[in-house]
This record gives C-alpha cells, sequence and structure tokens, in this order.
C-alpha cells in the first residue's frame, strides 16, 4: 500500500523529482570536487551538466541536446586535466529520457550522438600512459552504458504505448457494455410501454378499467426501466459498493409478468439451476431471454403467442424463446439487439441463433456452457 502510493505521488509530481534529481546530482558533484580538492573547471562542469535533467521528461530533446552539447565542450576543453566526471552519469541519464519520452528521433539522435562521445571518451580516457587495450575497454564500458540507456528508454516507450492501449480498450469495452444494457433495458421497456399504449388507447372508450389498467402496467414498466438504468449508470459513480445487484436468472418469471401484462401470452418453462450461478452469467442470460421477448413484442404481430424454455442439460444453460407470429423478425440477420445478445454469449463461448420457424414465427436459441 505504502509502495503503491509512493508510486502515485511520484507520476503526480513528475516535474519536481526530475528538479530534485538535477539539485542532487549536482550537490553530490559538488561535495566530491570539495573532497578531493578539484579545480574551478571541475565545479563549473560538474554543475552545468546535471541541471538539464530537470527538463528531461517536460522537454527531453532540449535535455539531450544541452547535456551532450555540454559533455562535448567538456571533452574539447578539460579532459586532459578532469578527465571523465562523476557528473558525466547525466550523458546516460539524457539518452534514456529521449528514448522513453522524445520524438523517436530525439531518441535515436540521443544514441548515435552518446556513441559517438563514448569512442571520444575511450580515446581520451584513462589519462595514464595505458595500452590500446585499455582504451578500448574504457569506450566499451562508455558505449555500453549508452546502448543499455537508450534501450531501457525504448522498452519503457513500448511498455507505457502498451499501456495506454491498454486503458483505451478497457474504455471502449466498458462503453460498449453500458450501451448495450441500456439498449436491452430502454427497448423491452418501449415495447412494453407502446403495447400498452396502443392497448389502452383502444380499450379507453369501451373499457375504461382496461385503460386504466394498461397506464398501470405503463407505469410499473417505467418504475422498472429507471431502476435497472440507475443500475447501470452507477458503475460510473466514485462509489460502486452502493450499486444494486443486476438482474438474474431468478427474475425472469417476473420479466415474463411484466411482459404478459403488456399484452402477449408468454409461458415460461423455468428449470432451477443445478447449483451457484456466476452473477454475470445469470446476467447475460437474464438480456437474452429479454431482448427475445422485446423481438416478439415489437415485431411478432398482434395475437401471437411465445414460449420461453430455460434448461440446463449436461453443464450447459440452453435458452429457447419460441413465438408463432406471422412478421418477419427485424433484426434476424443482424441488428444491435441480436448483436448484443450474442456479445454477451460469446463471452462465455455460447452462440445465439435467430431462425424461422416451419409454419411461421420465430425461434431464439442460445446454448451457453456453464462457467466452471
Amino acid at each position: 500500500m505504502l509502495g503503491e502510493r509512493l508510486d502515485s505521488w511520484l507520476r503526480g509530481h513528475e516535474s519536481l523529482v526530475d528538479v530534485v534529481t538535477a539539485l542532487l546530482l549536482s550537490a553530490c558533484c559538488v561535495l566530491f570536487g570539495l573532497f578531493v580538492r578539484a579545480d574551478a573547471a571541475y565545479f563549473l562542469v560538474s554543475l552545468l551538466l546535471p541541471l538539464p535533467l530537470a527538463l528531461r521528461r517536460r522537454k527531453p530533446a532540449v535535455c539531450a541536446a544541452l547535456v551532450l552539447g555540454i559533455a562535448g565542450v567538456q571533452w574539447l576543453t578539460v579532459r586532459d586535466t578532469d578527465g571523465a566526471l562523476l557528473a558525466d552519469l547525466a550523458v546516460p541519464v539524457a539518452v534514456h529520457a529521449a528514448a522513453a519520452h522524445g520524438p523517436r528521433w530525439a531518441g535515436r539522435a540521443g544514441l548515435a550522438a552518446g556513441l559517438f562521445g563514448a569512442v571520444l571518451g575511450g580515446l581520451s580516457w584513462p589519462l595514464l600512459p595505458s595500452s590500446t587495450t585499455a582504451h578500448v575497454l574504457v569506450g566499451a564500458f562508455l558505449a555500453s552504458t549508452v546502448v543499455a540507456a537508450w534501450a531501457t528508454g525504448a522498452l519503457w516507450r513500448v511498455r507505457r504505448a502498451e499501456r495506454d492501449q491498454r486503458a483505451r480498450l478497457a474504455v471502449l469495452a466498458e462503453r460498449t457494455r453500458i450501451a448495450r444494457e441500456m439498449h436491452d433495458i430502454l427497448a423491452h421497456s418501449l415495447a412494453v410501454v407502446i403495447a400498452q399504449a396502443d392497448g389502452g388507447r383502444y380499450a379507453a372508450g369501451s373499457s375504461p378499467e382496461a385503460g386504466r389498467a394498461a397506464l398501470a402496467t405503463i407505469g410499473d414498466c417505467g418504475r422498472q426501466a429507471l431502476g435497472e438504468l440507475r443500475r447501470v449508470l452507477g458503475v460510473l459513480r466514485d462509489s460502486p459498493e452502493t450499486v444494486e445487484p443486476q438482474p438474474g436468472l431468478d427474475d425472469l418469471p417476473g420479466l415474463v409478468d411484466r411482459v404478459r401484462a403488456g399484452g402477449l401470452d408468454v409461458h415460461l418453462a423455468f428449470e432451477t439451476p443445478p447449483g451457484p450461478v456466476e452473477p454475470g452469467f445469470s446476467l447475460a442470460a437474464y438480456r437474452i431471454v429479454q431482448e427475445g421477448l422485446t423481438n416478439v413484442l415489437k415485431h411478432a404481430g398482434t395475437g401471437a403467442r411465445a414460449e420461453v424454455s430455460v434448461r440446463w442439460p449436461a453443464g450447459r444453460l440452453e435458452i429457447d424463446v419460441l413465438d408463432d407470429g406471422r412478421a418477419r423478425i427485424a433484426g434476424s440477420g443482424g441488428g444491435h439487439g441480436l448483436g448484443g445478445m450474442r456479445e454477451r454469449a460469446s463471452a462465455y463461448h455460447g452462440t445465439v441463433t435467430l431462425e424461422p420457424r416451419p409454419g411461421g414465427g420465430h425461434v431464439l436459441s442460445a446454448r451457453l456452457p456453464v462457467p466452471a
């Protein structure tokens, strides 16, 4: 927990962290210079080299250009007196920043400049009379440091891009899920409301009681839809623990009763699940039945009958929604409703089909393996 808080704080104060890092490196260089009683050139270079690191994430290309430029001036002016300095640690840090935070050209340019500097350092250091092998080893060490800094920066860039891509995909998936839920809720509720409103309008003149019953059904359906919408939109709040449970298989009898009150003759054959059912799986099954009945309400025509069958054979859930309507159900070849059902089923490695029945009507069939 403490590590997560520290990481979150560091991510929220990156500019401050960069400034403090640059100042700390400069302070260490100055203290070391005081300890060895270095000359003025040492202190000047030791102050100038780390300071651009304060810009390493805000302006990485500028930071790399300044650090590598100052390192070049160091090699031209004081290489034969002070040699390599503690402040030269700023070079791999700047190369890393260019590769991780800057444009790709800046990372490549930083790598090239750093390798060129490693060659110059290998030519000049060590200052004492040494063999060619010693100069080669120094140059190879400096070059490997630059390459390692560039590689870790490039790897950080790739991982950040992957993390951002995952975040975008997660947002898109959540938007799709919420849109699918709202479609299922609104399409079903509006189908019932429209059916009741049409029936109540025709019946109001001859049977006021039927008109009042239709209005009561409309009110109940509207309240039910409002409650479900609140549950769906509750996931967007900051306190998801307050969100009420979503409907599931146990709510199918109530769903059928509401559809029946909306004027559709529905028969439900419901087998009790053989064991506990995962909430997401239960919600998917509920929405499939709901969308199937909505299609019947909207498209099967007046006087249609529907049958809903929920069975649990051999470790899978089988759902069938049949009707005997004469009209062709819009969406039997596609559409948001059928597409949403298929998405829900595919999340559990299941399938959904909508086919015409011999003699009229349609059958919606869903087959979902029960999650282990």
